[in-house]
């Protein structure tokens, strides 16, 4: 079970994406993401403005019920989060279980119950302003987010919950990947932690992938 956490930008699905593309069916993937709140059980700041960069915006039992789900052998269903589009078509997904397990998002080193599972911890780093860039790129090309309020959002929900629950758990991480240079090189990196850390038996069920 391994734990990825890094700020909004940092690069944390483009690095999850080159290990599916190599581990293929051996690795599970889930994400924090998937379990806001809907929009009625949020909390909004000072100015009226949706605060999703909140630990308490997360269903964090949930996620935590159906990580053990997937430690015990058993699929996971999951309904998929769509940030700003809430009239979208409701879309389902099989989360089938398997040997490596990567569980990633804001606030997977926060609650304790999650943490505790975890077998090693990635903290993945870039450059603040290119976080921001990639994250603005993301709201308006992807969510449909006006670009003042994403700079909002930024400066006052995002910045924020970094300094408060995410750059605290550094230190402690087992790997701290800066997305600073050649992207294939660090996706090595990170595929070798796994191959030094895992169990045999995970090796064994890996290999053929490496």
């Amino acid at each position: 079970m391994i734990g990825i956490t890094g700020l909004s930008g940092s690069g944390k699905t483009y690095f999850i994406e080159r290990i599916k593309e190599k581990l293929q069916e051996k690795v599970a993937v889930i994400s924090f993401d998937d379990y806001y709140k809907p929009l009625h059980e949020q909390q909004s700041d000072e100015n009226g403005i949706t605060n999703f960069d909140l630990p308490d915006a997360l269903y964090h039992s949930r996620f935590h019920e159906d990580l053990l789900k997937l430690m015990e052998d058993k699929p996971v269903l999951l309904k998929k989060y769509n940030f700003e589009n809430f009239d979208a078509p409701e879309r389902v997904d099989i989360i089938e279980p398997a040997p490596v397990i990567i569980a990633e998002g804001l606030f997977v080193f926060d609650f304790p119950e999650i943490d505790h599972l975890l077998s090693c911890r990635i903290f993945i780093e870039t450059d603040m302003r290119l976080s921001l860039e990639r994250r603005l790129d993301r709201d308006m090309r992807e969510r449909g987010i006006p670009r003042e309020r994403s700079l909002y959002q930024w400066h006052n929900h995002v910045m924020p919950a970094w300094d408060k629950h995410i750059l605290p758990h550094k230190e402690r991480c087992d790997l701290h990947i800066l997305n600073d240079g050649p992207a294939d090189k660090n996706t090595e990196r990170i595929l070798q932690h796994i191959v030094q850390n895992a169990h045999p038996a995970v090796l064994q069920e890996i290999a053929d992938k490496l």
